[in-house]
């Protein structure tokens, strides 16, 4: 099984300066803010404005304007709303490889600090509450690193590095230690590589046509079972989610193609126009072909 297949779809920076910015990151339609995924980099989202809460693996945060989380690598994550009708919420990423911790050396902040964060062995707390001074200084930090990458200052990369180990430095004393077998025994660990394994498996074969009980079958489940793990995993529906997944797809195709929207509907595994068209609406809040139109508006 090709695990790549799951994990985000996208280069976060370049081999000498892994790291990605997000600056202003607004909420689309429906419920939710950030698909279920993953990815080996570390990631920190800072809530601008309205509120989100945010899965991490298995467990759920409830993330306010001024507040920040953080993903370790590998985890899977996610974010919803619970009322749209609510602020809509906003908010920005530092997406960066871990690799940018280590020295070229191995030295005593090698073996101390950053290996034992790498390997797991301390967790690092996931909810940054802007409650306590460390929990403000780290907020302070993160708001120079995407101040300082979105100017594209001169010194962007150098501190970047640097206020990224002042963070982990501030949050040391938080940290959680921790043994492998400690975090694979409340079942977590099964659920999470589980669901891992249905996610890639409808990234590999979304464009044919997929039945619930053949996604029920990766797992060993019953049909039943399944869709209600599915949905306590990832908050939508198999359906739903195969749906969304698919109308990314098409998207890519409608930006970078001049294919037919009959022959990219059959491509990313809807057999049916009508209902493709319908389901884009649903996701877009546009038609394909505005879709399309818009996009190359705003090219020119």
């Amino acid at each position: 099984m090709n695990r790549e297949l799951l994990k985000e779809n996208r280069a976060h920076g370049n081999p000498l300066y892994p790291v990605s910015i997000y600056p202003n990151v607004e909420q689309l339609n429906g419920q939710s803010i950030l698909d279920c995924h993953w990815h080996d980099e570390m990631e920190f989202i800072v809530v601008r404005q309205g509120s989100a809460i945010f899965q991490i693996n298995t467990s759920y945060y409830e993330v306010h304007a001024g507040e920040a989380i953080f993903v370790n690598s590998g985890e899977l994550h996610a974010g919803y709303v619970e009322n749209e009708d609510d602020i809509p919420c906003i908010f920005s990423a530092v997406v960066f490889s871990p690799d940018l911790l280590l020295s070229q050396a191995f030295d005593i902040v090698q073996e101390k600090f950053i290996t034992p964060i790498l390997k797991k062995q301390i967790l690092p707390p996931p909810h940054i509450k802007n409650n306590e001074r460390w929990e403000i200084d780290i907020l302070h930090y993160l708001d120079n690193i995407l101040a300082e990458n979105e100017e594209n200052s001169v010194t962007c990369e150098l501190t970047t590095k640097a206020q990224l180990y002042l963070i982990f430095a501030k949050m040391f004393n938080h940290m959680h230690t921790t043994t492998r077998n400690e975090s694979r025994s409340t079942g977590s660990h099964e659920k999470v590589e589980r669901i891992k394994n249905v996610l890639n498996y409808i990234h590999e074969h979304y464009p044919e046509p997929l039945k619930l009980n053949d996604l029920a079958s990766e797992i060993n489940m019953s049909e039943g079972h399944f869709c209600r793990f599915f949905k306590q995993m990832v908050q939508k529906t198999p359906i739903d989610y195969m749906n969304n997944y698919r109308i990314q797809k098409a998207s890519k195709l409608l930006e970078n193609t001049d294919k037919k929207i009959v022959d990219i509907a059959m491509d990313v595994g809807f057999d049916n126009l009508s209902y493709f068209i319908t389901v884009f609406k649903k996701q877009k809040n546009c038609t394909p072909s505005h879709y399309r139109r818009q996009f190359y508006e705003g090219l020119n």
